[in-house]
């Protein structure tokens, strides 16, 4: 089986910054564009962009990297989850995780490590979604209401500790 997934904060934005955006149908010509999947619009600082082309060329993925901006709907106590758009579902790229239990290695603004078992479901709407524990990543992880996150999911033939 897998690796699991590994998640990053990639959030330190300071409002009088130059950013750039990202999303399902804004596209970027950076190198690492081609190894994110963009899940939302994404306003990107230069650290962010910093950290993503540091993250890409150390390590390239054969699942391209999830990003997405944390909202209400993310990070709701106790009824939050995680909703992954059904373009980077319908691709296949969690084949390997649907329905099977796995562990996320969680690293949050604070640099602490969390992990935490979650399962990773297909609901009739063609979405995944991680429900079953996901607001103990979200306290974990201290993801608050706009922060920047990343999954970075393995297809088994990678190396799974570069991250």
């Amino acid at each position: 089986m897998a690796a699991g997934p590994s998640y990053i904060n990639l959030s330190d934005s300071k409002s009088d910054e130059e950013t750039w955006l990202r999303g399902s149908t804004i596209y970027g010509m950076e190198f690492f564009d081609k190894h994110c999947h963009f899940g939302n619009e994404v306003e990107l600082t230069k650290a962010n962009l910093d950290h993503l082309k540091s993250q890409v060329n150390d390590y390239k993925p054969q699942i391209p990297y999830y990003v997405c901006k944390a909202d209400g709907k993310t990070r709701t106590p106790h009824e939050g989850q995680m909703t992954f758009n059904k373009e980077y579902t319908d691709e296949e790229h969690l084949k390997n995780y649907l329905t099977v239990p796995t562990t996320i290695p969680i690293t949050s603004n604070t640099n602490a490590w969390v992990g935490t078992r979650v399962r990773i479901n297909k609901v009739a709407t063609g979405h995944a979604v991680i429900t079953t524990n996901w607001p103990d990543v979200v306290m974990g992880a201290e993801i608050k209401d706009g922060d920047i996150c990343m999954f970075c999911f393995y297809d088994g033939t990678e190396n799974s500790d570069a991250s």
